[in-house]
């Protein structure tokens, strides 16, 4: 079965894009997908042994479009190899992914140092008009405009040190989107839980003044029976470049309140910046305060991370970006976060190049540093290399 969904995919990938879509009156169904093949070397942050992890996912992606009715899949067949199912962190914590409300996942296969799996990383259907909306499913609810925290993200948390950034699995909700007139909108996300403590009902209103778009947003987030957020952000122009920020205050009712807050400015240059080598580039400059988080490395809780629960451990955080096109077929990226506590930090600067029609190859490096009582310094240093097909 594993070779005659390959053979599938290869199929299905060789068609030319516009034979792809498929239109019967006013119904239409669009396929697309990738093929990657990621490789990454490391050692275990729990006892130091190293270990190698292939991973090679094929994921097909159908847009299906009927009238109102809409409905979108990612659905994936992935095969994880190597001795990273050997290490302590794996015994512990497993692959680190967020407990979901839908059982989606399946494993077809599985040994002492591989497994096979299909399963469903996006799936969601609903109706849709020009001015609301209505889905139900695993979908992305994207709210903030932070490029690497989030504090208004709740349903989505993301971790910037993640090695797949580009990588956001989903929520099991129930959303509604409303327009308020041209320029505003009120949204509501239910993502209900195995129980009440852990389900989430949150709204946002979302509007536009003059060079500037913000959001309120609140409800109830998982935590406790009486657990509830209140937050809002903002995007707008300023010195030719984008200001962005986001703000939430946190009652889980069963331990401390919280604020957390980001602050951030993004800056493109153009063909002609005064220094040269800043030609075709985009920088990226970004504060976190994390009110959960431990003033000392004594009160990181290692394991939430670890498991995937949490994306930060310290109070405040500083980060930074920058993305040149070296050549139109070779991009160099970089990100840097600084864990303002503890000194340590985290830096990673890849390569990547688009060797054919929609095939990229892609080599980065993490590096950790500090000390191993910090946050950053206990994590070691990675490599990795990819290989991305997008048919």
């Amino acid at each position: 079965m594993k070779g005659e969904t390959a053979i599938l995919l290869l199929l299905l990938a060789a068609v030319p894009a516009r034979a792809r879509e498929f239109a019967a009156g006013p119904s239409r169904l669009e396929a697309s997908g990738y093929l990657k093949e990621l490789w990454d070397y490391s050692r275990s942050p729990i006892d130091g042994r190293p270990f190698f992890l292939n991973t090679s996912r094929a994921r097909l992606t159908l847009e299906a479009k009927s009238s109102i009715f809409r409905a979108h899949v990612d659905y994936d067949h992935e095969v994880l190899a190597g001795s990273f199912f050997r290490t302590a962190e794996h015994r512990l914590f497993g692959l680190a992914e967020p407990d979901a409300w839908l059982d989606l996942d399946s494993d077809v296969d599985a040994s002492a140092t591989s497994l096979w799996r299909h399963r469903l990383y996006r799936g969601w259907g609903g109706v849709e008009s020009e001015d609301a909306a209505l889905r139900f499913g695993r979908q992305r609810v994207a709210w903030g405009t932070g490029k690497l925290w989030n504090p208004t993200d709740v349903l989505n948390p993301y971790q910037p040190a993640a090695l797949e950034r580009e990588e956001r699995r989903g929520v099991d909700a129930l959303t509604l989107r409303q327009g308020l007139g041209e320029l505003s909108q009120a949204e509501l996300a239910y993502a209900p839980h195995k129980d009440w403590i852990r389900s989430a009902v949150l709204t946002r209103g979302k509007s536009h003044w003059r060079d500037c778009d913000f959001s309120l947003m609140g409800g109830k987030v998982a935590g406790s029976t009486g657990s509830w957020i209140a937050g809002g952000d903002f995007a707008g122009d300023f010195a030719q470049g984008s200001l962005h920020g986001e703000w939430s205050y946190t009652d889980p009712r069963s331990s401390r309140t919280f604020w957390r807050a980001s602050l951030g400015y993004e800056y493109s240059f153009g063909s002609e910046p005064r220094a040269r080598w800043l030609k075709d580039s985009t920088a990226l400059i970004e504060y976190y305060h994390n009110g959960q988080g431990s003033a000392h490395p004594d009160g990181y809780d290692r394991a939430a991370l670890l498991a995937g629960r949490s994306v930060a451990l310290a109070r405040d955080y500083a980060g930074a970006t920058f993305s040149k096109d070296l050549h139109p077929l070779l991009k160099l990226e970089g990100i840097l976060i600084a864990n303002l506590g503890d000194s340590s930090h985290f830096l990673a600067p890849s390569l990547q190049y688009n060797a054919l029609p929609d095939l990229y190859l892609c080599a980065g490096w993490q590096r950790f540093g500090a000390g191993r009582d910090t946050e950053y310094g206990r994590q070691p240093n990675l490599v990795f290399l990819q290989a991305q097909y997008f048919f």
